[in-house]
């Protein structure tokens, strides 16, 4: 179930990204708001919650990113809560839901691994990946180049190598 679930969700990306990237990066998160009819905000959230999206019946979804956190860390998040809408959209057909991503210690299921993969796919496409580490890109230089954590790059490598296309 679990091999499926990361091809639908990397596939997802992939869709997203022909239909609105630039192709520049690190790659722009707002535009696939505006896609997915999504609205993004930041606020103080405390010191267990990352991120939060929440959907009401004919409404857009709603992204709320932990203000204490840095950037880079936000950047991601954002990515990991378009990948719930994309899912409920997609796969569930749903257009009411919510879910919170908490820092650590939360249940991983797999809604959160199709959040994860989708996120890492947006933000971090393969094939950019694997040129760049061709050059001798590290983990801190990618990083740097996709705007990310360098555990985020670390957990995509980790994942393409287990779960190669």
């Amino acid at each position: 179930m679990a091999e499926l679930v990361y091809r639908k969700a990397r596939s997802e990306a992939e869709k997203l990204l022909d239909r609105c990237w630039d192709g520049s990066y690190p790659v722009k998160l707002r535009p696939f708001n505006t896609e997915l009819n999504a609205d993004a905000y930041a606020s103080d959230l405390g010191n267990d919650l990352s991120g939060v999206v929440s959907k009401e019946q004919g409404k857009p979804a709603k992204i709320i990113l932990n203000s204490r956190h840095v950037s880079r860390r936000n950047r991601f998040t954002w990515a990991h809560e378009l990948g719930h809408v994309v899912e409920r959209r997609s796969v569930a057909n749903d257009d009411e839901y919510s879910f919170e991503e908490l820092k650590r210690g939360q249940a991983y299921d797999l809604h959160e691994f199709f959040a994860d993969e989708f996120a890492g796919s947006l933000l971090m496409p393969k094939d950019e990946i694997e040129r760049l580490r061709s050059f001798g890109y590290s983990a801190v230089d990618l990083a740097e180049y996709f705007d990310v954590s360098v555990d985020a790059v670390k957990k995509r490598i980790n994942r393409l190598a287990k779960n190669p296309e």
